[in-house]
């Protein structure tokens, strides 16, 4: 699996169609609420300074029903310095839709241009769908080791079932050998034994070859989750107490919220917490 930093800036979740095949669609996107000039890996930084204590992030792609960015601190100071992912929180928001004109009685459907960049407010009347609501309070981040624990431990139980031998179909696939070789000393085998002998046969095929798709998709199952785990370990912003002079970087994940326009991220220095304001573009296919 390819690190988040190698895809694209916006790695662009594309919403739905409406009802109507006319309807338009959208490239979903964050970018700083103001320009920095800051870059790394193509991708725009924020950059708050609390205590001395930088903190900078970036937006690096949507996974799923998550939001991902890429937290960075350095600590010049001379004090040990505890970064903690689960600390970090954010708040949504969303503009107002412009009023309904004097004189008229419901806002128009607007039809965006395309390569215009519009609000969730518009992006959702052009598409004549309703605007979900947003959480009313900060969300926090995730905190990945609990996830990086539940995914070994669910890999572990996945690959022990994977590697186990399945009794009940031996004994199938035995009973079938058994029958089958009798009948070849039986020359005398009626229609009935051989019925019989023939179903025997079918139920220790299908029942093995069902068996056979199922630990397959358990040994897939664990693969793909020791793969995450490890990913997890190795870009996720893990807890850690930063001593002076060092820098410390990573992957956070947040909830995602596409009808937001904005988002204000709240980073832990020490005792305060640092705003770093993004803004959630659309723009028209």
């Amino acid at each position: 699996m390819l690190p988040f930093s190698s895809r694209s800036l916006f790695g662009l979740a594309v919403l739905g169609l409406a009802s109507t095949a006319c309807a338009p669609t959208y490239e979903l996107g964050l970018k700083p609420a103001q320009s920095s000039g800051l870059f790394k890996e193509g991708r725009e930084q924020v950059l708050a300074v609390a205590d001395s204590v930088e903190v900078r992030l970036s937006f690096v792609c949507y996974e799923g029903a998550r939001v991902v960015f890429e937290a960075e601190y350095y600590n010049p100071t001379k004090r040990n310095l505890i970064v903690d992912p689960a600390a970090f929180q954010y708040q949504a928001s969303r503009l107002a839709p412009a009023p309904v004109p004097e004189g008229q009685k419901k806002a128009k459907r607007p039809k965006p241009l395309p390569g215009t960049e519009v609000t969730a407010a518009v992006a959702a009347a052009s598409m004549a769908l309703p605007l979900p609501p947003l959480p009313p309070q900060a969300v926090a981040a995730f905190d990945p080791e609990p996830e990086i624990t539940a995914l070994k431990e669910r890999a572990e139980k996945e690959a022990i079932k994977a590697a186990r031998i399945d009794w009940f179909g031996v004994a199938l696939s035995v009973a079938s050998i058994a029958t089958d070789v009798a009948s070849i000393t039986n020359s005398k085998e009626t229609r009935a034994q051989y019925e019989t002998r023939a179903a025997i046969r079918d139920a220790a095929f299908t029942y093995n070859s069902i068996s056979s798709a199922t630990k397959i998709g358990r040994a897939v199952a664990a693969e793909v989750m020791q793969a995450r785990a490890a990913d997890l370990q190795e870009y996720a912003l893990r807890k850690v107490t930063l001593e002076p002079g060092y820098r410390v970087q990573g992957y956070l994940y947040f909830p995602r919220y596409d009808a937001a326009d904005g988002l204000v991220v709240k980073a832990p220095v020490g005792s305060n917490a640092v705003p770093l304001e993004f803004v959630q573009v659309r723009r028209r296919l």
